[in-house]
């Protein structure tokens, strides 16, 4: 059942430039959200990826931009299988 937000936000992403930045950032939470279930640190994934912190951090800051292979790697990193990472991100438009 849908509320006024969703509504809302269902009729601003008729514009293309809200729905790309809404897509966004729903991915940066979803992404990062998959990290903290798994309780670790972007210092700990840095780690399991062979990668400096600040590579997470842009990864999850960005991550409708990162290569799959990066992403196969994060996901390998959490302890997930790829498919969960998939599922949780919006699709871009």
């Amino acid at each position: 059942m849908k509320d006024y937000l969703d509504e809302l936000i269902e009729e601003s992403c008729k514009d293309p430039e809200f729905a790309q930045k809404w897509n966004a950032e729903e991915a940066r939470v979803s992404i990062a959200l998959l990290r903290k279930e798994a309780n670790l640190t972007q210092d700990e994934v840095a780690r399991r990826m062979g990668v400096a912190r600040p590579r997470v951090a842009e990864l999850e800051s960005r991550p409708l931009s990162v290569s799959f292979g990066r992403m196969i790697s994060y996901a390998n990193a959490l302890g997930v299988p790829i498919d969960k990472i998939v599922k949780s991100l919006p699709m871009a438009s």
